[in-house]
């Protein structure tokens, strides 16, 4: 019985010897086969296919692609920089109108201060005609500069010092807004 069980497993390996070889010989067949095929169908369709897209992109996708920078171009020239300039004017109108009010504070205290002066020079040549004769000139001029010097105070009109600091205030606050309105455009 022993020799009967080597030759069953004999022929057993061997079967599943023979099989095995059998099983590479169909692998390596299929292999070839599936090889030959990609080389003569799949490559030559994709090579195609590769072709086709080219031509494709440069029909029809390069040529949508330039006409869309072009229709963005003009929508950006028709309409959104017509919008930034208009919103550009928007906020330029209130610093403007702020910086030229401001301007004409200026003129209209610098034209007060010049009638100031010169109201006061008038009333210092005055005084100083009358001072003249009298006697004890000097005491008197003396207590009249200081009278005319209080006159602006007491008709509430501002002082040679109050008008130079509003004027250095004003041109401040000016070169201010000018600053905020670069800002602002930048």
């Amino acid at each position: 019985m022993a020799k009967a069980e080597k030759t069953k497993k004999t022929k057993a390996a061997g079967t599943e010897n023979s099989l095995a070889k059998t099983f590479q010989k169909v692998s390596e067949t299929v292999t070839e086969k599936v090889k030959d095929y990609n080389e003569k169908y799949l490559s030559k369709a994709i090579d195609k296919s590769k072709e086709t897209v080219k031509e494709y992109n440069e029909k029809y996708l390069a040529k949508a692609i330039e006409k869309g920078k072009d229709a963005y171009k003009e929508y950006n020239d028709k309409y959104i920089s017509k919008a930034i300039e208009d919103a550009k004017d928007y906020f330029d109108k209130p610093y403007k109108k702020a910086a030229d009010a401001l301007d004409e504070a200026l003129k209209k205290g610098r034209k007060i201060e010049k009638d100031t002066y010169k109201k006061l020079d008038k009333y210092i040549q005055r005084g100083r005609k009358f001072m003249y004769k009298v006697p004890m000139v000097e005491t008197i001029e003396k207590t009249m500069t200081d009278g005319l010097n209080a006159v602006p105070g007491l008709i509430n009109m501002p002082t040679k010092g109050e008008i130079e600091k509003l004027t250095l205030a004003m041109e401040a606050l000016n070169t201010n807004i000018e600053s905020l309105k670069k800002q602002h455009i930048l």
